[in-house]
Protein backbone atom coordinates (compact mmCIF):
# COMPACT_ATOMS: atom_id res chain seq x y z
CA UNK A 1 0.00 0.00 0.00
CA UNK A 2 0.63 3.72 -0.16
CA UNK A 3 1.44 4.29 3.63
CA UNK A 4 4.26 1.05 3.82
CA UNK A 5 5.87 2.17 0.33
CA UNK A 6 6.12 6.26 1.18
CA UNK A 7 6.79 7.82 4.38
CA UNK A 8 5.03 11.26 4.85
CA UNK A 9 4.07 11.66 1.66
CA UNK A 10 3.82 14.56 -0.53
CA UNK A 11 2.23 14.13 -3.61
CA UNK A 12 2.11 16.99 -6.42
CA UNK A 13 -0.12 17.55 -9.09
CA UNK A 14 0.56 19.28 -12.50
CA UNK A 15 -2.50 20.37 -14.70
CA UNK A 16 -1.92 21.81 -18.12
CA UNK A 17 -4.75 23.08 -19.79
CA UNK A 18 -4.50 24.20 -23.37
CA UNK A 19 -7.74 25.07 -24.03
CA UNK A 20 -10.98 25.77 -21.74
CA UNK A 21 -14.42 26.47 -22.12
CA UNK A 22 -15.80 25.25 -18.53
CA UNK A 23 -13.68 25.44 -15.13
CA UNK A 24 -10.63 24.16 -15.71
CA UNK A 25 -9.64 24.36 -11.87
CA UNK A 26 -12.98 22.02 -11.50
CA UNK A 27 -11.41 19.81 -14.94
CA UNK A 28 -8.05 19.33 -12.71
CA UNK A 29 -9.93 18.26 -9.68
CA UNK A 30 -11.57 15.73 -11.10
CA UNK A 31 -8.67 14.63 -13.42
CA UNK A 32 -6.08 14.89 -10.71
CA UNK A 33 -7.97 12.44 -8.60
CA UNK A 34 -7.95 9.95 -11.99
CA UNK A 35 -4.27 10.53 -12.35
CA UNK A 36 -3.48 9.56 -8.85
CA UNK A 37 -5.76 6.49 -9.19
CA UNK A 38 -3.99 5.72 -12.16
CA UNK A 39 -0.29 6.04 -10.53
CA UNK A 40 -1.47 3.45 -7.64
CA UNK A 41 -1.66 6.58 -4.81
CA UNK A 42 -4.91 5.41 -2.60
CA UNK A 43 -6.99 8.81 -1.36
CA UNK A 44 -8.97 8.22 1.64
CA UNK A 45 -12.20 9.39 -0.12
CA UNK A 46 -12.42 10.42 -3.72
CA UNK A 47 -13.47 13.72 -4.77
CA UNK A 48 -14.73 15.81 -7.58
CA UNK A 49 -14.65 19.21 -8.48
CA UNK A 50 -17.64 21.36 -9.91
CA UNK A 51 -18.23 25.75 -10.84
CA UNK A 52 -21.88 26.66 -10.29
CA UNK A 53 -23.25 30.18 -11.45
CA UNK A 54 -26.23 32.37 -11.03
CA UNK A 55 -27.96 34.35 -13.40
CA UNK A 56 -29.70 37.06 -11.97
CA UNK A 57 -33.53 38.77 -13.20
CA UNK A 58 -32.99 41.21 -15.90
CA UNK A 59 -36.01 43.54 -13.77
CA UNK A 60 -34.16 43.40 -10.65
CA UNK A 61 -34.42 46.18 -8.67
CA UNK A 62 -30.43 47.44 -7.06
CA UNK A 63 -31.20 51.09 -6.81
CA UNK A 64 -33.65 50.04 -3.87
CA UNK A 65 -32.80 50.47 0.20
CA UNK A 66 -34.85 47.35 0.75
CA UNK A 67 -32.35 44.54 0.44
CA UNK A 68 -35.14 41.75 2.06
CA UNK A 69 -37.06 42.80 -0.82
CA UNK A 70 -33.98 42.53 -3.57
CA UNK A 71 -32.79 39.28 -1.93
CA UNK A 72 -36.53 37.76 -2.19
CA UNK A 73 -36.88 38.31 -5.88
CA UNK A 74 -33.34 37.08 -6.02
CA UNK A 75 -34.07 33.56 -4.47
CA UNK A 76 -37.60 33.09 -5.99
CA UNK A 77 -36.16 34.22 -9.78
CA UNK A 78 -32.71 33.65 -9.94
CA UNK A 79 -31.04 30.58 -11.81
CA UNK A 80 -28.18 28.23 -10.52
CA UNK A 81 -26.36 26.92 -13.08
CA UNK A 82 -24.24 23.79 -12.25
CA UNK A 83 -21.47 22.85 -14.51
CA UNK A 84 -20.50 26.81 -16.19
CA UNK A 85 -19.65 27.25 -19.45
CA UNK A 86 -17.18 30.24 -20.05
CA UNK A 87 -20.09 32.72 -21.31
CA UNK A 88 -22.17 32.13 -18.41
CA UNK A 89 -18.96 32.57 -16.19
CA UNK A 90 -18.59 36.03 -18.06
CA UNK A 91 -21.89 36.85 -18.26
CA UNK A 92 -23.57 35.94 -14.94
CA UNK A 93 -23.28 36.89 -11.24
CA UNK A 94 -21.67 33.77 -9.40
CA UNK A 95 -18.89 31.94 -10.30
CA UNK A 96 -18.91 29.02 -6.99
CA UNK A 97 -16.39 26.54 -6.88
CA UNK A 98 -16.62 23.59 -4.94
CA UNK A 99 -14.65 20.51 -4.38
CA UNK A 100 -15.64 17.44 -2.17
CA UNK A 101 -17.88 14.25 -2.21
CA UNK A 102 -21.13 12.78 -0.85
CA UNK A 103 -19.99 13.15 2.61
CA UNK A 104 -18.63 16.81 2.37
CA UNK A 105 -16.91 19.69 0.72
CA UNK A 106 -12.96 19.53 1.04
CA UNK A 107 -12.54 23.26 -0.55
CA UNK A 108 -14.70 26.11 -2.31
CA UNK A 109 -13.79 29.52 -3.82
CA UNK A 110 -17.01 31.90 -4.30
CA UNK A 111 -16.32 34.64 -6.71
CA UNK A 112 -19.58 37.64 -7.02
CA UNK A 113 -20.42 40.52 -8.89
CA UNK A 114 -23.28 41.54 -6.86
CA UNK A 115 -23.50 43.17 -3.47
CA UNK A 116 -24.15 39.69 -1.63
CA UNK A 117 -25.95 36.56 -1.82
CA UNK A 118 -28.80 35.22 0.85
CA UNK A 119 -28.38 32.48 2.68
CA UNK A 120 -30.95 30.55 1.20
CA UNK A 121 -29.55 31.21 -2.20
CA UNK A 122 -26.05 29.77 -0.89
CA UNK A 123 -27.93 26.49 0.38
CA UNK A 124 -29.40 26.09 -3.04
CA UNK A 125 -26.11 26.35 -4.85
CA UNK A 126 -24.60 24.21 -2.31
CA UNK A 127 -27.13 21.46 -2.86
CA UNK A 128 -27.22 21.89 -6.46
CA UNK A 129 -23.14 21.38 -6.48
CA UNK A 130 -23.36 18.43 -3.99
CA UNK A 131 -25.52 16.40 -6.88
CA UNK A 132 -23.67 17.36 -9.56
CA UNK A 133 -20.82 16.08 -7.61
CA UNK A 134 -22.28 12.60 -7.03
CA UNK A 135 -22.85 12.80 -10.78
CA UNK A 136 -19.16 13.60 -11.79
CA UNK A 137 -17.74 11.27 -9.01
CA UNK A 138 -20.26 8.50 -10.41
CA UNK A 139 -18.99 8.03 -13.99
CA UNK A 140 -15.26 9.13 -12.41
CA UNK A 141 -15.08 5.69 -10.26
CA UNK A 142 -16.98 3.62 -13.25
CA UNK A 143 -14.26 4.64 -15.35
CA UNK A 144 -11.38 3.90 -12.33
CA UNK A 145 -12.68 2.85 -9.38
CA UNK A 146 -9.95 2.15 -6.82
CA UNK A 147 -6.34 2.93 -7.17
CA UNK A 148 -4.28 1.15 -9.03
CA UNK A 149 -2.81 -2.24 -6.94
CA UNK A 150 0.88 -0.75 -7.20
CA UNK A 151 2.24 2.35 -7.83
CA UNK A 152 3.48 3.48 -11.15
CA UNK A 153 7.40 2.39 -11.94
CA UNK A 154 8.32 6.23 -12.00
CA UNK A 155 6.73 6.81 -8.80
CA UNK A 156 9.56 6.63 -5.83
CA UNK A 157 8.79 4.53 -3.23
CA UNK A 158 10.17 4.20 0.29
CA UNK A 159 9.72 2.12 2.88
CA UNK A 160 10.63 2.06 6.70
CA UNK A 161 11.81 -0.79 9.23
CA UNK A 162 12.80 -0.81 12.47
CA UNK A 163 16.13 -1.94 13.85
CA UNK A 164 18.16 -2.53 17.04
CA UNK A 165 20.85 0.37 17.60
CA UNK A 166 22.69 -2.21 18.23
CA UNK A 167 23.03 -3.00 14.46
CA UNK A 168 23.08 0.23 12.44
CA UNK A 169 26.81 -0.29 12.56
CA UNK A 170 26.80 -3.57 10.48
CA UNK A 171 24.06 -2.06 8.23
CA UNK A 172 26.59 0.82 7.55
CA UNK A 173 29.83 -1.20 7.11
CA UNK A 174 33.16 0.42 7.47
CA UNK A 175 33.54 3.98 6.04
CA UNK A 176 29.77 3.18 5.21
CA UNK A 177 31.12 0.36 2.42
CA UNK A 178 27.88 -1.75 3.29
CA UNK A 179 25.13 0.86 2.72
CA UNK A 180 26.60 2.06 0.02
CA UNK A 181 26.86 -1.50 -1.62
CA UNK A 182 23.38 -2.50 -0.86
CA UNK A 183 22.54 1.30 -2.87
CA UNK A 184 24.41 -0.16 -5.83
CA UNK A 185 23.67 -3.95 -5.98
CA UNK A 186 19.84 -3.26 -5.61
CA UNK A 187 19.79 -0.10 -7.89
CA UNK A 188 18.00 2.02 -4.90
CA UNK A 189 17.46 5.86 -4.44
CA UNK A 190 18.81 5.92 -1.29
CA UNK A 191 18.82 4.28 2.61
CA UNK A 192 18.52 6.67 5.35
CA UNK A 193 19.23 5.65 9.11
CA UNK A 194 18.13 7.49 11.71
CA UNK A 195 18.70 6.57 15.53
CA UNK A 196 15.38 7.49 17.16
CA UNK A 197 15.55 5.90 20.94
CA UNK A 198 16.15 2.65 21.24
CA UNK A 199 15.56 1.78 18.15
CA UNK A 200 16.81 3.07 14.65
CA UNK A 201 14.73 3.41 11.69
CA UNK A 202 15.65 2.60 8.44
CA UNK A 203 14.11 3.85 5.44
CA UNK A 204 15.07 2.20 2.01
CA UNK A 205 14.07 4.26 -0.85
CA UNK A 206 14.27 2.94 -4.80
CA UNK A 207 11.22 2.75 -8.14
CA UNK A 208 11.39 -1.20 -8.22
CA UNK A 209 9.51 -2.75 -5.56
CA UNK A 210 11.23 -5.69 -6.01
CA UNK A 211 14.62 -4.05 -5.54
CA UNK A 212 13.53 -2.61 -2.50
CA UNK A 213 11.74 -6.00 -1.33
CA UNK A 214 15.41 -7.76 -1.63
CA UNK A 215 17.06 -4.80 0.15
CA UNK A 216 14.58 -5.28 2.95
CA UNK A 217 15.47 -8.57 3.21
CA UNK A 218 19.15 -8.40 3.07
CA UNK A 219 19.21 -5.94 5.83
CA UNK A 220 16.86 -7.99 7.84
CA UNK A 221 19.37 -10.72 7.20
CA UNK A 222 22.20 -7.95 8.33
CA UNK A 223 20.20 -6.99 11.22
CA UNK A 224 19.88 -10.83 12.93
CA UNK A 225 23.66 -11.53 11.95
CA UNK A 226 24.89 -8.65 14.17
CA UNK A 227 22.58 -10.20 17.04
CA UNK A 228 23.80 -13.39 16.33
CA UNK A 229 25.90 -14.99 19.02
CA UNK A 230 26.15 -11.53 20.91
CA UNK A 231 27.59 -11.63 24.53
CA UNK A 232 25.23 -10.33 27.09
CA UNK A 233 22.45 -10.37 24.79
CA UNK A 234 20.23 -12.56 26.93
CA UNK A 235 17.52 -11.52 28.88
CA UNK A 236 18.14 -8.95 31.86
CA UNK A 237 21.20 -8.46 30.87
CA UNK A 238 22.74 -11.97 31.94
CA UNK A 239 25.93 -13.31 30.10
CA UNK A 240 24.38 -16.27 27.58
CA UNK A 241 26.97 -19.58 28.04
CA UNK A 242 28.11 -20.37 24.46
CA UNK A 243 26.62 -23.12 22.51
CA UNK A 244 29.07 -26.46 22.57
CA UNK A 245 30.49 -27.02 18.75
CA UNK A 246 29.11 -30.68 17.94
CA UNK A 247 26.32 -31.21 20.22
CA UNK A 248 22.85 -31.40 18.81
CA UNK A 249 20.19 -28.95 20.25
CA UNK A 250 16.53 -30.74 19.42
CA UNK A 251 13.36 -28.92 19.35
CA UNK A 252 15.05 -25.45 18.57
CA UNK A 253 12.36 -23.38 17.64
CA UNK A 254 12.50 -21.02 14.01
CA UNK A 255 12.21 -17.90 14.53
CA UNK A 256 12.94 -16.42 10.65
CA UNK A 257 12.10 -17.88 7.41
CA UNK A 258 14.53 -16.51 4.69
CA UNK A 259 15.69 -17.20 1.23
CA UNK A 260 18.69 -18.11 2.23
CA UNK A 261 17.60 -20.20 5.43
CA UNK A 262 15.94 -20.26 8.89
CA UNK A 263 17.23 -18.57 11.95
CA UNK A 264 16.16 -20.72 14.94
CA UNK A 265 16.60 -20.79 18.34
CA UNK A 266 18.99 -22.94 20.51
CA UNK A 267 17.87 -21.51 24.39
CA UNK A 268 17.20 -18.59 25.74
CA UNK A 269 19.30 -15.48 24.20
CA UNK A 270 20.68 -17.63 21.71
CA UNK A 271 19.79 -17.90 17.88
CA UNK A 272 21.84 -18.46 15.18
CA UNK A 273 21.31 -19.19 10.84
CA UNK A 274 20.88 -22.72 9.61
CA UNK A 275 21.85 -21.63 5.78
CA UNK A 276 19.47 -23.69 3.15
CA UNK A 277 22.46 -25.57 2.15
CA UNK A 278 22.32 -27.03 5.65
CA UNK A 279 18.34 -27.49 6.24
CA UNK A 280 18.13 -30.90 4.05
CA UNK A 281 19.52 -33.65 3.01
CA UNK A 282 18.17 -32.70 -0.69
CA UNK A 283 18.35 -29.49 -2.27
CA UNK A 284 15.78 -27.12 -1.16
CA UNK A 285 14.16 -24.52 -4.02
CA UNK A 286 11.89 -22.39 -1.39
CA UNK A 287 12.86 -22.35 2.31
CA UNK A 288 9.34 -20.49 2.64
CA UNK A 289 7.79 -24.17 1.19
CA UNK A 290 8.62 -25.88 3.78
CA UNK A 291 9.29 -23.98 7.07
CA UNK A 292 7.41 -21.73 8.87
CA UNK A 293 8.23 -19.65 11.62
CA UNK A 294 7.24 -21.61 14.99
CA UNK A 295 8.36 -25.36 13.54
CA UNK A 296 10.39 -26.88 15.65
CA UNK A 297 13.96 -29.08 14.22
CA UNK A 298 16.88 -30.33 15.42
CA UNK A 299 20.19 -28.80 14.82
CA UNK A 300 24.25 -29.56 15.45
CA UNK A 301 26.50 -27.28 16.07
CA UNK A 302 29.10 -27.42 13.18
CA UNK A 303 30.85 -24.34 14.80
CA UNK A 304 31.10 -21.52 17.18
CA UNK A 305 33.18 -19.46 14.55
CA UNK A 306 33.50 -20.25 10.82
CA UNK A 307 35.78 -17.64 8.68
CA UNK A 308 33.27 -14.44 9.14
CA UNK A 309 33.16 -15.34 13.23
CA UNK A 310 29.47 -16.46 13.27
CA UNK A 311 28.09 -19.46 14.54
CA UNK A 312 27.35 -22.34 11.86
CA UNK A 313 23.97 -24.37 12.59
CA UNK A 314 23.33 -27.98 10.16
CA UNK A 315 19.78 -29.60 10.31
CA UNK A 316 21.18 -31.83 7.85
CA UNK A 317 24.05 -32.77 9.64
CA UNK A 318 21.57 -33.60 13.26
CA UNK A 319 19.41 -35.95 10.50
CA UNK A 320 22.32 -37.51 9.38
CA UNK A 321 23.77 -38.14 12.89
CA UNK A 322 20.77 -39.33 14.29
CA UNK A 323 18.85 -41.28 11.53
CA UNK A 324 22.34 -41.89 9.27
CA UNK A 325 20.73 -40.67 6.81
CA UNK A 326 23.12 -39.42 3.51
Amino acid sequence: SFSQHLSSPTVRVESLVTESCGSSSMASVCGGLLAMYDAGIPIKRPVAGIAMGLLLPENLKRDTDDKEAVMAQMEDEAVILTDILGLEDALGTMDFKVCGDAKGISAFQLDIKCEGLSVNLLKAALTQAKEGRVHMLYHMLKAQPKPADDLAPSVPKMVTLPVPNSAIGKIIGPGGATIRSLIEEFSLLNIDIEETGPEGLVTISGTKREKMDQAEEKIRFLVQEANNFVPGSGPKGKKIPDPEEGKIYEDCQVVGVHPFGCFVQLYEGMEGLVHVSELDTKRIDKVDAMFKVGDKMDVKVIALKDARGKLRLSRKAAMTEKFGLD
